[in-house]
């Protein structure tokens, strides 16, 4: 399901809306794929909640399969959940329907957090690329013979070496960052959560350009090590994202490079903790790195 994910990503930062989120059931799978930025919260983050997806607004995408845009959810015809407003800020949405061969299968839903919104064409045509996009992505699948395919095979891996990891140092995340969108530098592709601990995936609320911690990567080519971060950096950016990760305390940082580029990077985080990384604990992020750089294509400096 991993297409997805680029789908809503993309059409996030197409938009610059605040949220973008895609959720689509097929046999064996439900599967719901989101972005934020603008500090909204991630719904996939949150159990189920009754009702969120049931209103009349998503009955009568159901029913008609017509693209809606709302500009003012505040009093709305056709009406939201209250909860879509009161818990996850939504003031303003675009909802696009996907078809599957078998039918109606979900939907793709943009909404701004900031106010009411006068969607602009452009918007709507973002959505319905995406919604193309998505609907390719169902008959992909629906034409599928084999279970997996390459892809499948090597994101199963990379997610089973974050999962390694994160058990083997008991902390609390572990993310594998990529350079693989022009718009956004460094969106979190794959990761691995303790119990209770928030997504980053798709969470485009922090800018990773200029971060200390990337400047440091790309000036030294190695590995960074932080036992206490709320001191290792008096820049009020990063102090924002260590409390908008989850209040890090301790980290652990890998990067991979491809010739001079740097590709990807491997980042282990404590929250709540402060951690006296030892040498045996730092080896093993960088033998995971390595090995998640045979994946992808990238190695060590």
């Amino acid at each position: 399901m991993a297409p997805f994910q680029s789908i809503v990503e993309e059409l996030l930062l197409a938009t610059g809306a605040s949220r973008a989120m895609l959720r689509v059931a097929v046999p064996g799978s439900d599967t719901a794929a989101e972005a934020v930025t603008h500090g909204a919260r991630q719904i996939r983050n949150d159990p189920p909640h009754a009702g969120l997806f049931d209103a009349p607004a998503d009955q009568r995408l159901a029913r008609d399969g017509a693209i809606i845009v709302q500009d003012d959810l505040a009093g709305a015809d056709p009406a939201v959940s209250p909860v879509l407003i009161e818990r996850y800020g939504a003031r303003a949405q675009i909802l696009a329907p996907l078809v599957a061969p078998s039918g109606f299968a979900g939907f793709i839903s943009v909404h701004h957090v900031q106010g009411p919104r006068h969607w602009e064409p452009k918007d709507v045509d973002a959505v319905r690329r995406a919604q193309a996009a998505a609907s390719a992505a169902l008959d992909e699948i629906a034409r599928r013979s084999l279970a997996s395919t390459k892809d499948d095979l090597r994101d199963a891996a990379l997610q089973a070496i974050l999962d390694r990891l994160r058990t083997g140092l008991a902390v609390h995340r572990c993310t594998l960052r990529q350079n693989v969108n022009a718009a956004y530098a460094f969106p979190v592709t794959h990761e691995s959560r303790g119990e209770g601990v928030w997504s980053l995936r798709g969470d485009f609320t922090i800018i990773q350009s200029g971060q200390p911690v990337i400047e440091k990567l790309l000036k030294e080519r190695a590995q960074v090590v932080q036992n206490d971060t709320r001191n290792a950096s008096t820049e009020p950016l990063f102090h924002e994202m260590l409390k908008h990760y989850g209040d890090m305390r301790a980290q652990i940082v890998t990067p991979l490079f491809r010739e001079d580029s740097l590709a990807a990077v491997l980042s282990i985080h404590s929250l709540q903790e402060l951690r006296d990384w030892t040498p045996e604990e730092t080896a093993f992020g960088r033998a995971a790195a390595r090995m998640l750089g045979l994946l992808i294509g990238a190695e060590l400096a």
